[in-house]
């Protein structure tokens, strides 16, 4: 399979997640506008990785090593199945964005 979709759908997917959070979490104010802003920038870099524009890959590099680091950091302070799917997906999106033809491929 090709990496731009599964990039895209990484990052539709994490977007979603985020979204849900910040749907569990509607009793605070605060926490709910920041799990929709996280949401919102997983779904504005997948849809400029949709695009294949440069700075939508640059930047969804960085955003996948954060989401990878709280990911871990989420596992060592309780491991449960979202911190270990969470820090495993993110790793496999980090991979992909690293490699320099996968870059090259999704400016194309």
């Amino acid at each position: 399979m090709k990496p731009k979709p599964l990039l895209i759908l990484f990052f539709l997917l994490m977007s979603m997640y985020f979204y849900g959070l910040g749907l569990l979490s509607i009793s605070d104010r605060f926490t709910f506008l920041g799990f929709w802003g996280i949401g919102s920038i997983h779904l504005l870099i997948g849809f400029g990785i949709f695009l294949g524009r440069d700075s939508a890959i640059s930047a969804a590099t960085y955003v996948a090593l954060l989401d990878f680091l709280f990911g871990l950091l989420w596992a060592i302070v309780g491991l449960t199945v979202s911190s270990f799917i969470l820090a495993i997906l993110s790793a496999l999106a980090l991979f992909l964005l690293l490699d320099e033809d996968v870059r090259m491929e999704l400016k194309a």
